[in-house]
Order: structure tokens, then sequence, then C-alpha cells
């Protein structure tokens, strides 16, 4: 869902999406490993977040959060 690139002419370090968006731009590739893994942490707990509301208000109509 989301990668990091290498840019060759400025030395930093994109992290994009894999239709290519960046989702943020670091000096060290260890700096945007970790952004990366953050953003991924934030999506999840986000989705949890929304599926846990709208089951509260909707029940059993809420199948599964994709």
């Amino acid at each position: 869902m989301i990668e990091v690139l290498s840019d060759e002419e400025t030395g930093h370090f994109r992290v994009v999406t894999l239709r290519g968006e960046t989702l943020g731009i670091t000096r060290t590739e260890g700096a945007a490993n970790d952004l990366a893994d953050y953003l991924l942490e934030a999506w999840e707990a986000a989705v949890a977040e929304a599926a846990l509301r709208a089951r509260l208000k909707h029940g059993d109509a809420v199948i599964e959060p994709r």
C-alpha cells in the first residue's frame, strides 16, 4: 500500500502510495521507513475506528469494512 523510493536527484526519500502519490519526503531512509510504518498504523487505526462507529450505529448491517 505504501513504499519508500529513493530520489536520485535530491538524495531524499519519498513515501508514496502504490499509485505514485507522495505522502511524505524525508532526508534519510530510516525516517522514510518509520513514516511509512506510522502512516500504515494510523490507517489501520482509522479503519478500525470507522468500522466500530458504523457498527455502533448500524449493528450487523456493517459486514466487513475494507
